[in-house]
């Protein structure tokens, strides 16, 4: 629908996720060359993808001319508590993925977020079952992606 206009917040969003393709693209020129191919595959769907919502953005701005500023209804009903928590667990689940490896700080990870979120413990089970389950089919066993072992248990 273009004839709403362009909205501020799309530009940070668009700035941020090529911010991560490109990051993740030096990441993964590390990788051994048999396992560079999945990871290459999703960056190149993302900055394709990417681009394709800023073409459509720069479309509803020329069919508008106008650039909404809408920062501050972006963050209405903001919950810094749930940020900080989140923001929190991520910085410790990249600390732990270091110390006791990717598959512990995976599932410990989700545990203490899905318990943050107030998720039922039958529900929270089944999801880091299933989630664990299929990262190992899916990276260990056919991709062959390399996962880190962890200085204390690897």
């Amino acid at each position: 629908n273009f004839r709403h206009p362009m909205k501020k917040s799309d530009l940070g969003v668009v700035a941020v996720l090529y911010g991560i393709v490109i990051w993740f693209t030096v990441m993964t020129l590390d990788f051994p060359p048999e396992a560079q191919t999945y990871p290459f595959c999703l960056l190149a769907a993302i900055g394709f993808l990417t681009t394709l919502y800023l073409v459509l953005q720069i479309l509803r701005w020329k069919k508008t001319g106008e650039v909404e500023d809408d920062m501050a209804k972006s963050f209405e009903g903001f919950l810094p508590v749930q940020f900080f928590v989140s923001f929190l667990l991520c910085v410790g689940y990249l600390l732990a993925m270091h110390f006791i490896g990717y598959y512990v700080a995976s599932v410990a990870y989700l545990a203490l977020g899905l318990l943050f979120l107030k998720v039922p413990l039958k529900h929270a089970g089944i999801t880091i079952v299933m989630i664990m389950i299929v990262i190992y089919v899916v990276f260990s066993m056919f991709l062959r992606v390399p996962r880190p072992r962890g200085v204390l248990l690897g």
